[in-house]
């Protein structure tokens, strides 16, 4: 069972190789908290993503990224992991230099005079 607002795994009572279980979370974790993405204008993955770089899955998403629309696609060296958004989310997107905020989908957040949400 994972955790309630981040779905991150938990260890199991006398799981053997705990130590993936608290790898995977952290990088849950690492790319989550502050959320930053490339970009939200991809259906398809990048040819050659790097470690760590996130993107906000467009519709309608292909290959790698099929029912994913909407979802935080994070690339963890090796494939791509999902996280899907809860109302309330904001990420930074920085191939626009602007804040979405999430609430059954991705839409622009204004900030207006020190630096609040309008």
């Amino acid at each position: 069972m994972p955790t309630q607002t981040l779905a991150l795994p938990l260890l199991a009572a006398d799981q053997a190789q705990k130590h993936i279980t608290v790898n995977a979370a952290l990088t849950a974790l690492d790319c989550l908290v502050q959320l930053s993405v490339a970009s939200r204008a991809l259906s398809a993955p990048p040819a050659d993503p790097a470690a760590g770089e996130a993107h906000i899955v467009a519709s309608p998403a292909t290959g790698d990224w099929t029912g994913a629309e909407n979802s935080i696609a994070i690339h963890d060296g090796d494939g791509w992991t999902f996280h899907a958004p809860k109302a309330g989310w904001l990420a930074y997107v920085a191939d626009e230099d602007a804040y979405y905020r999430y609430a059954g989908q991705w839409d622009a957040v204004a900030f207006v005079g020190g630096g609040q949400p309008a």
